[in-house]
């Protein structure tokens, strides 16, 4: 599905060595936290509920997934199946407060339940403050879900912490999720994650065959996918035009604002790609402030950081000729449209399961020997600081050959 490019690094060395996988069933590489999940699992075994029948037609099921927001935009396929699978039934779901403008705008969902789990907030705020925001979040949506009724919950979030305890003490019946994260015994179908090289959004597929083994759930049906209909292209932006976004969610993600720079003046230079406007994008005053440098050096460019709303950021990918991004929730929203989309990766994880799942969507990343680490990056970077915007750009220079030829 997504072809990943991988160049061969300059010496830039040294390296971080990788970080171990996972510890035995879960998705944690220190021992001793594994240790202490494992401890724990071993006492809730004591209150496993143990098989519970799954309703043929389930009135109303609760998603779940307060990670980030490219972990958010993954389970819009499930949450599309489902709806077609279900089509009666209402379909709700638990994010925190940051995935709620993308699943809002999905408009797959009936309710949205916004709990701010300390653990997966990356907002500046202390620590006390973020766990006063997740007590105070967690009490207004507990009772809301409660009193929902839910037949079924289905936690798509592989990682610690999981919302097994939230449906557990919902009181909802049949709970589905990967046990990766801990907390497997209070589940009523775990689902153990297979750490293959495969998207994300495929690994679902495994918590609706937990739910309802006799149906023929295809893994492209959960691919996240958005009609690019359902937008207007933006009156200011006439085709053709390219997608520059430079921000990344986590500093080692990003590629360097000189590098963005270059790639602009090459893009601006060559005939075949001087005739496409360009559109810089991103949110927050980091992006925004990278955004105006780019305009600023290059007159034309179209600098729309921080000032599109989300439905017309989203308008403004469903149309592009081709998205470039780091590794970041632009590269999976540009993929739900089938937008030509090149993410410029680190080799922190594997684009095979964390890059745009689409039939063109693109990874670059350098081949060093210690990817995939599985660490927040290093000192030396090189799987992403030796990729050149020469590089980039005869990739973009092939991918805009391809889409002429669709």
């Amino acid at each position: 599905m997504t072809t990943i490019h991988r160049i061969s690094p300059p010496d830039r060395g040294p390296f971080a060595a990788p970080r171990p996988g996972m510890r035995g069933p879960y998705l944690v590489r220190h021992p001793l936290k594994a240790a202490a999940i494992a401890a724990r699992d071993g006492m809730l075994r004591l209150l496993s509920p143990g098989s519970t029948p799954v309703p043929d037609d389930p009135r109303h099921i609760l998603l779940a997934n307060w990670g980030h927001l490219g972990d958010v935009v993954t389970t819009f396929g499930l949450a599309a199946t489902l709806r077609e699978r279900f089509p009666d039934a209402r379909l709700d779901m638990v994010v925190g407060s940051w995935g709620a403008l993308p699943a809002r705008a999905s408009g797959l969902f009936d309710t949205l339940h916004l709990i701010d789990h300390h653990a997966v907030n990356r907002s500046s705020a202390s620590p006390r403050a973020k766990r006063t925001r997740y007590h105070a979040s967690l009490a207004t949506a507990l009772p809301a879900i409660r009193s929902a009724a839910y037949d079924v919950a289905i936690d798509c979030y592989p990682f610690y912490p999981p919302a097994h305890p939230l449906f557990q003490k919902a009181g909802i019946p049949v709970r589905a999720g990967f046990a990766s994260g801990g907390y497997g015994p209070l589940l009523t179908h775990p689902v153990r994650w297979t750490d293959a090289s495969q998207p994300v959004a495929s690994h679902y597929r495994g918590l609706l065959a937990a739910l309802w083994p006799e149906d023929n759930w295809d893994m492209d049906d959960l691919r996240p996918r958005t009609p690019s209909e359902r937008f207007a292209c933006p009156d200011d932006l006439a085709a053709p035009y390219m997608v520059l976004h430079p921000g990344a969610g986590a500093a080692f993600k990003d590629w360097g604002i000189d590098r963005w720079m270059a790639l602009v003046a090459l893009l601006s230079a060559h005939p075949q790609t001087s005739s496409y406007r360009l559109v810089v994008t991103g949110a927050g005053a980091g992006e925004v402030a990278v955004a105006r440098r780019l305009a600023d050096a290059m007159p034309g460019i179209i600098d729309l950081a921080g000032r599109a709303d989300w439905p017309r950021f989203e308008a403004v990918l469903a149309h592009a000729d081709l998205v470039v991004c780091p590794d970041t929730v632009t590269a999976h929203l540009a993929a739900r449209f089938d937008t030509p989309v090149l993410a410029i990766f680190t080799g922190t994880n594997d684009p095979h399961q964390w890059g745009p799942y689409s039939r063109v969507g693109h990874v670059m990343v350098q081949d060093v020997a210690c990817a995939p680490c599985n660490r927040s990056g290093c000192a030396a970077m090189a799987c992403i600081g030796g990729t050149t915007p020469e590089q980039v750009f005869a990739q973009m220079i092939t991918i805009l050959g391809a889409s002429d030829q669709r």
